[in-house]
């Protein structure tokens, strides 16, 4: 009998040496790009394209010139969320801790699902859900996971929410035993983000089951109309309610809405993913009295937390209904009780089974930043919306749509003269003058169904000095269309 031949692999594809690029040195021009003029450059697929090499990568190439390439086309063709004068989509400016603490999360490669496929992971992991939930308010007892955006974060959460709904049997039978009259529902308000309804439509309930809740004039949910539905309805899964919506940086008045889903016995789910981070300034905690009161919450670290993509930090009052749903055993995973920490496992609490190390840049960040610190800055993204709200009303020529709950402001370029058909046109292009220019940036949205100017002030490194720019822009553009 012949011995079994060793297997060797050729020094040339072993890929275990270390790569010898100095990483500090060759993420330094990303770092200098972050605050550089244009936002955006147009550009069509064709033009992108032809920078970046698409051919087939059948055999290697040094590195070096690689990261130039990538950095020479994002230089070209950008679209710089990090930038002061981005005020378009929700988008992360990033800290400055964040390009280390990602090098860190990359060269520890740490799963975690839980305590034993990472014990500093899944603590860390647990510290920064802690600290978190406490923040907004919710028991000791209070469970949560990082997951990678809101829109999971909301899906997970729903489902919850119909596993106390639908009783023990959910997991097993799903919607099957319910018939079109008995089926759960979902209530929200119209300004909702419409994650909320694609879950609806994953989970098998459809989006026919989400009854919208009427708005008030300033986008509010109207809580006598949520009590009049919750009258109505044997048959509700959950209400969601907002902290900060996309459009308008609404917040719901969630103590009232907290108290009829009380009164109801419904499950309160509040996703304040836009939000949420105003919950770090002691200033403006008070915007959101009744948060502590919801069972589920949302909050997305990628967003007003100023963390880099990505982290949605998805908070359970009471866990054991969402372990219920998705607590799930195998030969190749120990069966897990979590009668102590060492047996903690993440993947009971939603979807996600393998996880990157989530929490290590919200964790470096809390740590060397501070949460008062933090909540300054968050603070002052606010103080900057109502300063920009103080200056269209003092001007004759622009109109406040709504007032600034938040970070987020709709104003309108409304001077005397034109109708209203010539100054949606008159908006419309002005928002993509300003875009062409380079400095400033504006996301298209409607409210009340004509296009407005729509500013999200969610960057740290964003003052006075740039609402001045932008409103100037505004002016001397719009004065210009007339």
């Amino acid at each position: 009998m012949t011995s079994p031949q060793r297997p060797r692999l050729a020094p040339a594809d072993d890929l275990s040496a270390a790569s010898e690029i100095d990483i500090s040195a060759a993420i330094a021009p990303l770092l200098e790009q972050r605050y550089r003029s244009p936002i955006v450059r147009p550009s069509t697929a064709v033009d992108v394209a032809s920078l970046i090499d698409e051919s087939f990568p059948r055999d290697g190439q040094a590195l070096e010139p690689l990261i130039e390439q990538i950095t020479d086309a994002v230089d070209r063709y950008p679209r710089r969320n990090t930038h002061p004068g981005f005020f378009g989509w929700v988008a992360p400016s990033g800290l400055p801790s964040d390009p280390l603490a990602h090098a860190m999360t990359s060269a520890l490669n740490a799963n975690i699902i839980g305590y034993w496929s990472s014990p500093v992971g899944t603590t860390i992991e647990k510290s920064v859900v802690r600290w978190l939930a406490e923040l907004v308010g919710l028991p000791s007892r209070a469970e949560g996971i990082l997951l990678s955006g809101g829109s999971l974060s909301n899906l997970s959460a729903i489902a919850s929410a119909l596993s106390k709904r639908c009783g023990p049997g959910y997991r097993e039978r799903g919607l099957g035993s319910f018939d079109a009259d008995s089926r759960p529902v979902i209530l929200c308000s119209a300004a909702t983000h419409f994650s909320v309804r694609t879950a609806a439509a994953v989970l098998g309930l459809g989006t026919d089951a989400i009854i919208a809740i009427e708005t008030d004039d300033a986008f509010r949910m109207r809580a006598d109309r949520l009590s009049e539905a919750l009258q109505q309805r044997q048959n509700v899964a959950c209400v969601v309610a907002t902290a900060g919506t996309t459009n308008t940086g609404a917040i719901d008045p969630l103590e009232e809405i907290a108290t009829l889903c009380r009164q109801y016995d419904c499950w309160l789910h509040v996703d304040a993913a836009l939000g949420g981070g105003g919950l770090m300034s002691a200033e403006l905690r008070p915007r959101y009295r009744g948060i502590e009161m919801a069972d589920s919450v949302v909050l997305d670290l990628h967003k007003w937390f100023f963390q880099s993509l990505s982290g949605s930090l998805l908070l359970y009052r009471d866990a054991d209904w969402a372990r219920q749903l998705f607590l799930e055993t195998s030969d190749y995973l120990p069966t897990l009780e979590e009668s102590v920490p060492e047996q903690h496992a993440f993947f009971h609490l939603a979807p996600e089974l393998s996880r990157r190390f989530r929490a290590l840049p919200f964790y470096l960040a809390m740590r060397c930043y501070g949460i008062e610190r933090l909540g300054r800055n968050a603070l002052h993204n606010v103080q900057c919306a109502e300063y920009l709200a103080e200056l269209i009303r003092d001007h004759e020529d622009l109109e406040l749509i709504v007032e600034p709950q938040l970070c987020i402001l709709c104003f309108r370029f409304r001077p005397a003269g034109p109708d209203d058909l010539e100054i949606d046109r008159i908006n419309s292009e002005i928002r993509d003058r300003i875009q062409l220019e380079g400095h400033y940036l504006m996301s298209a949205t409607r409210v009340h169904g004509r296009p407005v100017l729509r500013v999200c002030i969610i960057n740290h490194a964003t003052r006075a000095e740039h609402i001045d720019g932008l409103l100037c822009s505004v002016l001397r553009i719009g004065q210009s269309l007339l």
